[in-house]
Parts: structure tokens; sequence; C-alpha cells
């Protein structure tokens, strides 16, 4: 969807402004927890309708437990403690990442155990079932390019993209520094196994090499989408829904699965009203049949193994987590990025200002 965001300053003194806005509203958290209804907080957009289609309608017509669904912001940590700390619930269940999940329970644990087991998880992906997390949707930082640019092969790695004599053309490359100094250490010959901790150094060095190259310095899901799909730039890094959405559109883009990954999941609220309801309807997002149908409607990929089972052939061509992609990504260190996102943005900043 996004990418992982570590708190800064402005981060969190938004969020808690809204967060305090929010409780001062007991009337309005009464209605939102009213007998079986259940409150989750997901990223919003076209992801929140997706997620509505394929989880929420379907877990109430199956129960009878209507999910009201809301937009958390970018980073929902400071919202989701203040709930806990003041006891004063908005949510019930929070779409989050791993990242989110580690400063959720490094000083104190705001969530709660899914009490998940038994032979339905036999199919879950390693790492996305945890005492307190059930990842369900699979996103690749990656790379795409134009074939009207390039009919016969474009790049097919992170070696090839830095290589402007065999590949020569306008690139776009990501301004948010997340995820992209892990390719330019890949094309500086770093195994994906030896990324982390990621050399910062090394990694902007080897950037120096690509900056004069690059066209758009790209800031936002929709915009690396924009100028795949115009054809402002001949190939760019991207994330692969938004590849996708912009083949889908009609542009020639083709997408090649060499990168990294990250998950987003449901974690509850500790402390909130419902959380038998909470866990069962996370239990219903582990199931193969919805996971299929939220990942035939947006190009992330599921965690469930047969979720491929309930979806087009053709389609697990285009998702991450498919068997011929998965085997080409490497797992995005969220413990790394937490501690150093805003000293690697900061320097990013500062690059592309020299």
């Amino acid at each position: 969807m996004s990418p992982i965001l570590a708190p800064t300053r402005r981060t969190l003194l938004k969020s808690a402004g809204l967060a305090a806005g929010a409780l001062a509203t007991p009337a309005l958290m009464r209605s939102a927890f009213a007998a079986g209804q259940l409150t989750v907080a997901d990223v919003g957009g076209a992801p929140g309708e997706a997620i509505k289609k394929a989880f929420y309608e379907p877990f109430e017509k199956e129960t009878g437990i209507k999910v009201i669904g809301v937009a958390h912001d970018p980073d929902p940590v400071t919202q989701f403690k203040l709930q806990v700390d003041t006891k004063s619930y908005l949510w019930d269940v929070c779409m989050v990442t791993p990242d989110h999940v580690m400063r959720l329970t490094e000083d104190k644990d705001y969530t709660v155990p899914l009490e998940i087991s038994g032979p339905e998880t036999a199919d879950i992906l390693p790492g996305m079932l945890t005492d307190n997390w059930l990842g369900f949707s699979v996103f690749g930082a990656i790379m795409a390019y134009r074939t009207d640019k390039f009919p016969d092969a474009g790049p097919a790695n992170w070696v090839d993209y830095w290589d402007v004599e065999k590949f020569p053309g306008r690139r776009g490359f990501y301004k948010g520094a997340w995820a992209a100094l892990e390719f330019a250490l890949l094309a500086d010959g770093v195994e994906p196994k030896d990324l982390y901790p990621l050399d910062m150094d090394r990694a902007f060095n080897k950037l120096e090499e690509l900056k004069p190259h690059v066209a758009v310095w790209w800031t936002s899901g929709a915009h690396n989408t924009q100028i795949l799909q115009n054809g402002e730039v001949d190939m760019s890094d991207t994330w692969s829904a938004r590849a996708y959405a912009a083949t889908a559109a009609g542009a020639p883009v083709r997408t090649v699965f060499q990168g990294g990954y990250s998950t987003d999941g449901w974690s509850i609220v500790s402390g909130a009203p419902n959380i038998a309801a909470a866990q069962k309807f996370i239990e219903f997002c582990l199931k193969p049949e919805h996971q299929g149908a939220y990942s035939s409607i947006v190009a992330n990929g599921p965690t469930n193994r047969k979720a491929f089972d309930f979806m087009p052939a053709e389609r697990a061509e285009v998702l991450p987590t498919s068997e011929q992609n998965f085997a080409n990504l490497y797992e995005i260190d969220s413990k790394w990025w937490s501690a150093n996102y805003d000293a690697a943005v900061e320097r990013m900043q500062e690059f592309l200002l020299l």
C-alpha cells in the first residue's frame, strides 16, 4: 500500500490532535460500540473499499455482526496507544504493519492475543501470523518499465537499472528513501541476505551515479502510477499494486518482481469492548476464499497459499506472493526502518538538494 512510516514530530502532533478530538466525544464512542457491532480502522481509499467488499460485508452476512470501517492516520500507533491509555475506544481492530506492532509492544503491550491455532493456519506463509497480528496484504517494492521503450527486454534487476548505457531512458525514483536505499545497495552488488543493517554511505554513493538520470523523484503511490501511465518515465522503482494500476489502465507497463516486500495486517486494541468479535473477524480474514476475493480486487498478495485457488490463474502473475514472484523478494526489515526512518529521509532530502 504505502511504505512503513516511523513517527516524526509532525505525524505525532497530528495523530495526538486527531485522537484527542475524537476521544472527547463519548456519545460517538457509545454509538460506535453498539451491541453486535465491530469498528475496524483501515487505510481507507481504494484498499479500504476492497477490504469492505472482501472482508467486512461477507463477515457481517455470515455472523450478523456489523462492521464499521474507518480510516486511520498513515501512522496509527499514537492513536492506537491513546485509546488504550485513556480507556476511550474508537476501534476494536486496526490495520498495522510489523513495524507498528513492534512499537505497540516495545514498552507496554497495547495489543490482544488473537488466539488463532489449528489446521486452518497450515497454509499461512511463514511470519504472517503471530500471537497478536495476522498479515493479509503483501505489497512489493520492485521495478517496472514501459514496453513501448523496451519492446524486447527491459532491465531485469537493479544492476541493469543503474546501467544507463545498456538501458538508456528516463528513470523514476522514490524521493522518500524507504526501500530505495536497498535498491542502490543491490545495484552495488550487495546480496539480499546481507542488506541489513543498511550501509547508508554506500547506498548514497551509488545513488550519486543514478541521480543525473532520474527524470522524476516520485512522492506517493498515486504519483508513481501517474508517471508510469503517462510516459513521463521509461522505468521506475514502484510498489507492486501501483505498477499494476498503470497496466490495468491500459499503459504498456511491465512489472519486474525484483526487490522487497512488506505486509499489512490486523491487530486488536487492548481493552476494546468487542474483543471476542474482533478475534472472530481476524480468523475470518485468514480464510483463503476471503483473501482470494481481496487480492482479486487489489493487486496485493494474499498470505494464505490456498487463496490462489479462489482467483483466476492469470491473477497470480501480478501478485507478490505467487510462488514465482515471492521467490525473488526479500523481507524489508521493519525493525531497521523503524529505528532509522527519519535519519534516512533527512539524508535523502539533503542528497536531493545538492
